[in-house]
């Protein structure tokens, strides 16, 4: 008996240790899958703060055919008939409904823009416009006519110099208080009429607006003020006119229009695969 008890001694150190030497291993291998997956969560995170939507757009505003805006407010006129002045509710949709890519332009026919509210009783057809934006962010608007060929977009690059006039800029950004666009000769005026001035900047929380991100973003005023009437308009990054109001000075003409919808089209699918 005293021989078998001094044989199993050893045995039993023996299993102890091989005890130990696998819950080693199997604590090893814990670790190690518990690093691989920290650093898969470390690695999708980057990749995530990457493709973070609000981050800085490559584009004012978001131009991709399908996204709309729908704007709501009120319209003031003088009624011809009592000579007494009129208001109405207003509302306008403005659309992306075309985008033509250059190299140095992102080209985007629009229907719809605010101003065509102004001197109305709040019933009027969207309009066509040409919202251009080039590389170096200069974004132009101008209003086209009904019968305005757009081909020539496409084919002739000459067409375009017309509508990148200083006239027609409307901004250049990123934006800061203070900047003006125009002719050359009414940004040079002190007084800061006949051109478009930045007057305010700031954040702001868009929430009551069906679409916009809920965090407050950078806002900014436009304004361009002459002696018969101002048009003022509210601006965000990646967003576009989050409000517009004019003013007439004599005879009564006020439009107050207020972004209520903003509902963003996805971009186009890119394949990836090569072009036969």
């Amino acid at each position: 008996m005293r021989t078998l008890k001094n044989a199993s001694a050893p045995f039993a150190i023996a299993s102890i240790t091989l005890i130990l030497l696998l819950l080693i291993i199997l604590t090893s291998n814990v670790i190690l899958r518990a690093s691989d997956e920290d650093a898969r969560r470390t690695s999708t995170a980057r990749t995530l703060t990457n493709l973070n939507p609000e981050s800085q757009p490559d584009l004012f505003f978001p131009l991709t055919p399908g996204t709309w805006w729908l704007y709501r407010g009120t319209v003031r006129w003088t009624d011809s008939e009592t000579n007494k002045p009129a208001a109405a509710p207003a509302s306008i949709k403005m659309q992306v409904e075309r985008v033509i890519q250059k190299p140095e332009f992102t080209i985007a026919i629009i229907s719809g823009f605010p101003a065509d509210v102004g001197w109305s009783n709040g019933q009027v057809d969207p309009k066509p416009s040409l919202l251009i934006e080039t590389r170096n962010h200069e974004v132009f608007l101008d209003e086209l006519p009904p019968d305005f060929d757009y081909a020539k977009l496409e084919k002739d690059a000459r067409s375009l110099d017309k509508f990148l006039s200083p006239e027609n800029l409307l901004f250049r950004w990123p934006l800061k208080k203070g900047m003006k666009f125009g002719d050359p000769e009414s940004v040079q005026r002190p007084d800061d009429r006949y051109c478009w001035v930045v007057a305010t900047q700031g954040k702001k929380s868009l929430k009551e607006i069906q679409g916009a991100p809920l965090k407050p973003l950078e806002v900014f005023l436009l304004q361009f003020v002459t002696a018969p009437e101002d048009t003022q308009m509210e601006l965000s990054p990646g967003i576009g006119i989050l409000s517009y109001q004019y003013h007439h000075h004599g005879t009564v003409a006020d439009t107050s229009l207020a972004l209520v919808e903003f509902h963003p089209a996805q971009p186009p699918a890119t394949s990836s695969g090569a072009k036969p």
